[in-house]
């Protein structure tokens, strides 16, 4: 992590390239690459570097958005009057586990399986419209 705290890397990125069950159950030269990253990616760095004051928040959000949108020349990364409103509302005081069978995506294939983390996405809008609510968040 001291790479991207000195600038010599830009940004944190997930491959979202989910895998089903049946995809990872074969020999490792066979199996195709990968675990489920998107899914816990931001709480597991915010429990790890921002819960321990390693980083603060803004940091944390500028590694997972505002820097890779800068690098790519992306409309995205930030909010304003007229952009595209696509964001992700966190509940960062939640206290959660990760549990490989809970997970939206077709893939299951994670090391992190049991982990306690906070920071879980509870909803994502894409262009200004709720495109997924965990079923929990009421939204209070």
């Amino acid at each position: 992590m001291s790479g991207l705290e000195d600038g010599t890397i830009d940004m944190i990125v997930t491959d979202h390239a989910p895998h089903t069950v049946e995809e990872k159950e074969c020999s490792m030269t066979q199996a195709s690459f990968g675990i489920v990253g998107s899914e816990t990616a931001f709480a597991q760095l915010y429990t790890a570097f921002v819960k321990t004051n390693r980083w603060t928040l803004q940091q944390l959000v500028d590694y997972l958005t505002i820097k890779p949108a800068k690098v790519f020349s992306l409309p995205y990364g930030r909010l304003e009057v007229g952009g595209l409103a696509d964001l992700t509302v966190i509940d960062l005081q939640k206290e959660s586990v990760i549990d490989p069978d809970s997970f939206e995506s077709k893939g299951r294939n994670t090391p992190f399986s049991g982990q306690k983390v906070y920071g879980m996405p509870v909803m994502t809008i894409c262009d200004g419209k709720i495109a997924w609510q965990a079923a929990t968040f009421k939204g209070e």
